[in-house]
């Protein structure tokens, strides 16, 4: 299997998307990965050789109109078009709205931004959920969400304050998911500590129990089912 992760992170830091390389390839070990970066306008000219796209976060927001996010949408259509399946975690979920809504009404900024450990409740099953407990923790960090759902969407799951926080297409192999099932309590402390220097946002979710919370398994479950063949 030949997995394409779209890297948008504009935090050096965070480049390379180390921590989906890290789950993909428990789940999928006899994948090959293939890193491009978003930001650069680092993408392939086709996605047919590719069995599966995953696509990271990013602080950049999913409402700016700038070249490489233009050209993230073109190439992404084109992957849809060739059925080919798509994970959008974060900011990839806002642009695969984005991309099916055709304009940026379906994306804003979210009334109570999600940051630390959320709980995540499941309306609807789903091939990439399956497997998952009706209700379940997993790390959050976000400003901006999506708002509405375009047309041809389903709502997989919501939480207190995101009433979006997964969807699918019932007719093609392309899902988004708000929250962050790749990050482990070392890279989402780290988060949480960047957040607390600059007090934004005030409120931070369930901080201080993120060890009890954090459970491996939701991880492993979700991007198993998503490189299942």
């Amino acid at each position: 299997m030949k997995i394409l992760i779209i890297d948008n992170n504009i935090d050096p830091p965070f480049w390379g998307s180390k921590d989906i390389c890290k789950a993909a390839a428990s789940t999928s070990p006899g994948a090959t990965l293939y890193v491009r970066r978003g930001p650069q306008e680092d993408l392939p000219n086709s996605p047919l050789k590719y069995d599966r796209i995953i696509l990271s976060g990013s602080k950049t927001s999913a409402l700016e109109n700038s070249a490489w996010i233009n050209r993230l949408l073109n190439f992404l259509e084109n992957s849809i078009t060739h059925r080919v399946p798509i994970l959008g975690i974060c900011f990839g979920h806002q642009i695969l709205a984005r991309l099916y809504s055709k304009n940026t009404s379906c994306v804003g900024k979210a009334k109570t931004p999600e940051f630390g450990w959320t709980p995540i409740e499941l309306i609807a099953e789903s091939k990439l959920l399956a497997g998952l407990p009706n209700r379940f923790f997993s790390f959050s960090a976000h400003f901006e969400e999506v708002t509405k759902l375009p047309s041809g969407l389903r709502t997989l799951a919501r939480s207190e304050y995101c009433a979006i926080q997964a969807f699918e297409d019932p007719s093609r192999p392309v899902f988004g998911i708000q929250f962050h099932p790749e990050k482990e309590p070392q890279e989402a402390n780290f988060i949480l500590r960047e957040r607390k220097k600059t007090g934004i946002p005030k409120k931070l979710f369930l901080d201080q129990k993120k060890k009890s919370l954090y459970n491996p398994r939701v991880s492993e479950t979700l991007f198993a089912n998503f490189l299942k063949d």
